[in-house]
């Protein structure tokens, strides 16, 4: 509202403007003389001053009230017949005390075509100073309006990108503990080193629930005691190498990307001694490379893409390049951007 009104000060500012540009003009080209104009012009300009900025402030709280009450997009004619008899009103009182302060003799007589511009001139600049004033509150409420449809896309991102966290570390816990049953049947032992190595991890996700972006190599440390679970339990089945150059280790991603392509890798593909399934994740310039060799089970596991689906609308939700998914010949490839540390 301050800013509003230090801006609508300014219409009056700028009418003294265009006058004493005229009158420099005047001069310029010899219309009139410093002598002339000297007396004349000042009183003139203190008296426009004036004049405009009782019409400027009486216009703003009328359309700032119009505003609340008939809203343009609403009964926009009802509103230009407000405005016009605004402007005519207003218009009608300046000539009226004008035509009074002549006939009381408080100004001097002025003939008959100087006078005829009383009709005309305060019409013009009511209308101006109307049509100003319409155009700065329209434009403040616009950019508000903006603010605010900002403002709500970015609390509906956060909580949409909330509910996909949510959603994944479900995911996460849920295949684990399938993972876990499996291995109480097999070995007691095992079992027992896993749940230490699951409680190692499931501690990251916890630590990470309130962070949209981890660095790589936060990742990296983490999806290697992933794998190192997954290697504990299938042995020579399962193979899996990391090599990411240091130079891209401060780099982004949003958090448990890798996990949820091991996950995928892993429910997919059959592994087995005899063809071990195998596992790479290394960089490509500014792309995080996730490959792993194909090898379907002959009973296809039912697939829900949740984890897929999730990374895909996380980058798109932080307005990031899109991953990219390719299957080619015996390989099934990821390729994740990487995020520099200073778009975080």
């Amino acid at each position: 509202m301050t800013s509003n009104k230090l801006k609508i000060l300014l219409i009056p500012l700028i009418t003294i403007l265009m006058m004493v540009t005229s009158i420099l003009l005047m001069l310029l080209f010899g219309f009139r003389t410093y002598d002339q104009l000297q007396v004349q012009a000042f009183r003139k300009l203190g008296y426009v001053l004036g004049n405009a900025t009782f019409a400027v402030i009486v216009y703003y709280y009328i359309i700032s009230w119009f505003n609340k009450r008939v809203v343009w997009s609403e009964k926009w004619l009802k509103r230009i017949l407000l405005d016009i008899t605004v402007v005519l009103v207003h218009s009608a009182i300046f000539i009226s005390f004008a035509n009074f302060a002549v006939k009381m003799g408080f100004v001097p007589h002025r003939s008959e075509r100087v006078r005829e511009f009383l009709y005309i001139i305060p019409l013009m600049m009511n209308s101006l100073f109307l049509v100003m004033i319409e155009m700065i509150l329209a434009v403040e409420e616009r950019n508000k309006l903006e603010i605010q449809v900002a403002q709500l896309e970015k609390e509906q991102i956060n909580a949409k990108y909330g509910a996909l966290k949510e959603q994944l570390d479900h995911h996460f816990l849920f295949n684990n503990l399938s993972v876990l049953s499996s291995l109480i049947y097999e070995d007691v032992e095992k079992a027992d080193h896993f749940i230490q190595d699951f409680s190692a991890t499931y501690r990251y996700v916890l630590q990470i629930n309130q962070r949209n972006l981890v660095k790589v190599q936060e990742e990296l440390a983490f999806i290697d005691t992933y794998l190192h679970l997954y290697k504990f339990r299938f042995e020579e089945g399962f193979c899996y190498a990391l090599h990411v150059n240091t130079s891209h280790c401060n780099w982004m991603i949003p958090p448990l990307t890798l996990q949820v392509l091991v996950e995928n890798a892993i429910k997919h593909n059959m592994i087995s001694r005899q063809k071990p399934l195998c596992l790479e994740i290394y960089n490509d310039g500014d792309q995080l490379i996730v490959k792993n060799t194909i090898q379907p089970k002959q009973e296809k596991a039912v697939s829900t893409q949740t984890g897929q689906v999730n990374l895909v609308e996380k980058y798109r939700l932080l307005g990031k390049e899109l991953p990219v998914f390719l299957a080619e010949e015996n390989e099934y490839i990821v390729k994740i951007p990487l995020i520099a540390p200073d778009e975080d």
